[in-house]
């Protein structure tokens, strides 16, 4: 009978490897399986408040102040960027012409619509309604062709229509009252305001006629601004009015500009004749 071999390592090892398997099994088949537990719910707080159905924002309304003010500032943002366009005009150039400054004009109607409909401003449609006037036209000795083609009359009859309108109703309101000792605004600028040294030729040079341009342009701002705080100040607003349109009714014709809100006129003409009266009436009854 042959001998027994030793067995080898790889037999050595399979029989490890068996036995440890062998143990393994009956450790686990000894040791009780571990209870699984039910798996919890998360419950999540939100932490948006909700919104009840019935709460709305509530939006406050522009007072009437505030919408004047709004629509002044719009207005004259409008006549900067024109004059800004005309200081880069060639002398001879017909791009801009005082007609343009009345179509510019007549588009910010809107406004003094918007103040007549509300609560308490009347006054202040009034106001609106001449600083568009006085927004109407420019400076006709700008340019040659400054004084434009005739297209201002439509836009000044609208404007007329409605200030002669805004007028009447200012009048049934509160009546003017005749004020003595004014506010005194500057008057229109002249090439003898200018401050741009000796015309060594006789003319103004470019540098000199573009500086002159500027100066214009702001003494005739500050005008427009003076003119415009006077209205909203003074109690005597018929003379006021009256002093501004016919001034610059009277300006414009030299420069064949017509038809510059001839009804307004008339009618303020009318209401301080009626003042002068009465004031000469109750003079003679005191005597």
């Amino acid at each position: 009978m042959p001998p027994k071999r030793a067995a080898t390592k790889r037999q050595y090892s399979a029989i490890d490897i068996d036995s440890d398997a062998d143990s393994s099994t009956s450790e686990s088949t000894s040791r009780a399986a571990p209870k699984r537990k039910a798996p919890v719910k998360k419950t999540t707080t939100s932490t948006t408040k909700p919104t009840p159905a019935n709460k709305t924002t509530a939006t406050k309304s522009p007072t009437v102040a505030k919408t004047y003010k709004d629509a002044i500032k719009a207005l004259e943002t409008a006549l900067k960027s024109l004059d800004a366009k005309v200081r880069k005009m060639s002398p001879n150039s017909r791009t801009i012409t005082t007609d343009t400054y009345a179509d510019m004009a007549s588009k910010h109607l809107k406004a003094v619509y918007a103040l007549e409909k509300m609560e308490g401003g009347l006054v202040y449609a009034f106001n609106m309604a001449m600083a568009v006037a006085d927004a109407s036209h420019t400076d006709c000795d700008t340019t040659p062709k400054m004084g434009g083609f005739g297209d201002s009359e439509g836009p000044f009859k609208e404007m007329d229509g409605i200030l002669v309108r805004l007028i009447e109703g200012r009048n049934e309101e509160a009546p003017a009252k005749r004020q003595e000792g004014l506010p005194t605004v500057r008057k229109r600028w002249t090439r003898a305001d200018g401050d741009v040294g000796e015309f060594k030729t006789g003319r103004p040079n470019k540098q000199q006629y573009g500086q002159l341009q500027r100066q214009k342009l702001a003494w005739e701002n500050e005008r427009r601004e003076e003119r415009r705080e006077r209205r909203e100040s003074v109690n005597d607003w018929v003379t006021v009015a009256l002093q501004d349109l016919k001034e610059e009714r009277d300006y414009l014709a030299e420069y064949g500009v017509e038809k510059y809100f001839p009804k307004s006129i008339a009618r303020l003409e009318e209401l301080l004749g009626s003042e002068t009266d009465a004031a000469g009436a109750g003079a003679g009854d005191a005597a």
